[in-house]
Order: C-alpha cells, then sequence, then structure tokens
C-alpha cells in the first residue's frame, strides 16, 4: 500500500452524465443498490484509474498488466449506495484484494447514512465520512502508511499500527501465497547476486563491482513498479535481509552513496 495521487477536482465526465444521474436516483428511491448494469465500470473511469495507479492493484501493488482489473469500491456501494459512482470512493483493485475485502467495512464509530446529498456533490465526501466513521481500513488514496510497513526475510508483510495490520491481515490478506512468492523473489534474487559480488570481493578486495546491482535496484524502487513498498523497506532495512555485518556495511555505504 502506498499513498496515491488522485485529483479529486478532475471527475471523469461520465460519472456526471444523465445516466448516472438516473442510476443514482434509483438507488436513493430503493434505499440501495439496483443499477444491474453497474455504470461505475466504464472505460473512461478504468482508463483515469489505470493511469492514477500505474495499473497497480491499491492495496497489494501487484502489476495488473495482463491481469483483470477491478473498480473497486473503498465503501461498499451495497451499504453505501449512494456513493456507487462517487469518484473518491473508486480505486483499481486486483481480483483477489477485491474479491477478500468485499463488502468488509469496518469503523471505530458510528456509520454514516444518506442525508440528501446532491448527486452532484457525491464526489468529495469521504474525508468527512472519515472524521465520522473512522474506518479501520487503509484509504490509499487519503493516507500515506510506507512508513507503518514491517516486512520480515521472507517478505511477510505486517504493521504495529493497528488499522494497517487490520488493513494487511484482515480486510486483503496481503500475505497470501501468490504474493509472498513475488516478494520473496525479489528479495532472493537481490541476495543471491549481492553475495556472488561478496565471495569475489574476498578475493580481490573491489568494493565497486557491487555497484552496479545496487544501481539498478535503486533504479527499480519506483512507485511505478510493483511491491515498490516492499523494495523501500529492503533499501532502507538492509539488517533485516543481509545477517553478514561486512555486507550489511558495504550495502548502507553504498546505498548511501547512490541514492
Amino acid at each position: 500500500m502506498i499513498k496515491i495521487e488522485k485529483d479529486f477536482d478532475d471527475i471523469p465526465s461520465i460519472l456526471k452524465s444523465d445516466n448516472r444521474k438516473e442510476a443514482f436516483d434509483n438507488n436513493i428511491t430503493a434505499s440501495k443498490y439496483t443499477d444491474d448494469k453497474n455504470l461505475y465500470k466504464v472505460g473512461s473511469v478504468q482508463k483515469k484509474l489505470n493511469e492514477i495507479y500505474h495499473l497497480k492493484c491499491a492495496y497489494c501493488e501487484q502489476k495488473l498488466l495482463d491481469s483483470p482489473k477491478h473498480i473497486e469500491h473503498y465503501r461498499p456501494k451495497d451499504t453505501y449506495f449512494w456513493l456507487a459512482y462517487s469518484w473518491d470512493n473508486l480505486l483499481l483493485s486486483c481480483g483477489s484484494c477485491n474479491s477478500t475485502k468485499g463488502k468488509k467495512f469496518e469503523i471505530a464509530n458510528s456509520q454514516v447514512s444518506y442525508t440528501n446529498e446532491n448527486f452532484l456533490n457525491i464526489h468529495n465526501l469521504s474525508d468527512n465520512y472519515n472524521l465520522i466513521e473512522k474506518p479501520l481500513i487503509i484509504n490509499p488514496e487519503k493516507e500515506y502508511v510506507l512508513d507503518k510497513l514491517i516486512f520480515d526475510a521472507e517478505g511477510k508483510i505486517n504493521s504495529e499500527d493497528t488499522r494497517v495490520s487490520h488493513t494487511i491481515n484482515y480486510a486483503c490478506n496481503l500475505n497470501r501465497k501468490e504474493l509472498l512468492e513475488k516478494r520473496l523473489l525479489i528479495i532472493t534474487n537481490f541476495k543471491s547476486r549481492i553475495q556472488k559480488h561478496y565471495l569475489l570481493f574476498l578475493k580481490h578486495k573491489d568494493i565497486t563491482r557491487f555497484k552496479p546491482d545496487i544501481e539498478n535496484f535503486l533504479e527499480e524502487c519506483t512507485k511505478e513498479n510493483e511491491f515498490y513498498s516492499f523494495r523501500y523497506f529492503i533499501i532502507n532495512n538492509i539488517d533485516t535481509f543481509f545477517e553478514n555485518e561486512h555486507i550489511q556495511k558495504i550495502l548502507k555505504r553504498l546505498i548511501l552513496k547512490l541514492a
């Protein structure tokens, strides 16, 4: 989970169209989500979310190149039926995170209800709702939690923050097998290259041989790449992944110099 920069004033025009207003009005009349066509699922909205999220899942950070791209409701549309077409309630998600989260939306305070919000004003309600409800699930579009994420040497993610931990372990299951395998592969490949350099370093004492692989790892640590938060954690917590103190010192020195 990384902070996503979404322009909440740059709302896809389709979400303000007459047929969305009609669908919104039908939901209000029925006091439930009644849109059998799921009109929030439309090409222009999908395209905009793909760009904003760099084709990555809001929660697990997997790249969704050839995978199904789900438009996920932060606040479930079946409960918050008036927010089904709200721009600040629509996120990009992988199928696994979307299905795992489902209708889950635990809150610490009282749940908000529809109070005659106008169709044109539904796109910027979450900040106020968050203050009232205090959701337990993190909203990547609203919150910076990068420094609250903790990974172990095998790529398992957790947090000492109650809400972040709730999102990881309960809402989205961010330690499911496929994610653990992909994160483990990142650190295993990096460690393997560093270990080979170290064996040669012991013979030739040439620290520069580490430089290309460290530079490459740093270059790959961008928000556009998948698992940015894990790569970021590795760079800033070398001791977690390398037991050899000499290697730790070499890597920290070079990272500080090259970053």
